[in-house]
């Protein structure tokens, strides 16, 4: 299995999953992970391709969810509080939650992306721009800061999303778009009694057009919430201590929910 689980706070009952975005790395989700580790178990995926440390390839969005919750139920972790997924590890919370094989209390897509529902030739048009567009931001910094100001983002946050980029092969950053602009869907989204909420920045809505309609459509009873001031992923990756607290506040509210139906 090439997709990894890092556990933290594994003494804890409660458990919160959280999947990073495209161009980053598992541990780029650390500072609200240490935060919220004193109280539950979290665990951080690494999603292949991503991971300077490694050599895995990313495959599909598709797999990637298999992994993630044969590694999770083989823990013995089938039973998962939180679900938290970012951008293109949105999209494989999605993937996760219309699998149904894993038991969720509370998921928080963060900016998922969605499949394109679009002729196929777009398709192809899109995911050849957004290659070379982020080919171009792997070998020029300057570039990937058009799109990730240092100021927005903190010029560590900068270095360390170019470092990962650098290290993201062709093949693999090929297969990111491609997957996570099509991945496949049932036909009829299951019957769950999770609780889904769909997160998006006030400063990349009209980024996440198509993907809240998709949501709308095809999610029911989904509850959007619109961050003021937020750039894509920027909440949890730069905020982490208030985002850490929001995570905190459906931990709380899952603790009285169970409590009440005792």
């Amino acid at each position: 299995m090439d997709t990894c689980l890092h556990v933290l706070g594994e003494e804890h009952d409660m458990i919160i999953v959280m999947i990073h975005g495209t161009g980053m790395s598992w541990d780029m989700l650390m500072n609200s992970a240490e935060i919220l580790k004193e109280k539950y178990c979290v665990v951080l995926v690494s999603v292949p391709g991503h991971d300077p440390k490694t050599t895995e390839e990313f495959t599909s969005i598709e797999q990637i969810a298999d992994e993630i919750e044969t590694g999770l139920i083989e823990m013995g972790r089938s039973s998962v509080d939180l679900l938290y997924g970012l951008s293109m590890g949105g999209g494989i919370a999605i993937r996760i939650l219309a699998d149904n094989r894993l038991s969720i209390e509370h998921a928080v897509i963060d900016a998922g992306i969605t499949p394109y529902e679009m002729p196929w030739i777009a398709t192809r048009l899109i995911l050849v721009k957004d290659f070379l567009m982020m080919e171009w931001g792997k070998h020029s910094k300057w570039a990937l800061s058009l799109a990730f100001p240092a100021k927005e983002y903190t010029q560590e946050g900068l270095d360390r999303m170019h470092q990962v980029l650098r290290h993201m092969t062709p093949r693999t950053i090929w297969h990111v778009y491609d997957s996570t602009d099509n991945y496949s869907m049932p036909a009829t989204f299951p019957a769950l009694e999770t609780s889904i909420e769909y997160w998006y920045g006030s400063r990349e809505e009209k980024d996440r057009k198509l993907d809240i309609q998709y949501v709308q459509k095809h999610i029911p009873g989904v509850q959007f919430r619109k961050i003021d001031g937020m750039m894509h992923g920027q909440y949890a990756s730069v905020f982490a201590a208030d985002f850490a607290e929001d995570i905190k506040k459906r931990m709380s509210a899952i603790t009285m929910k169970e409590e009440n139906r005792k």
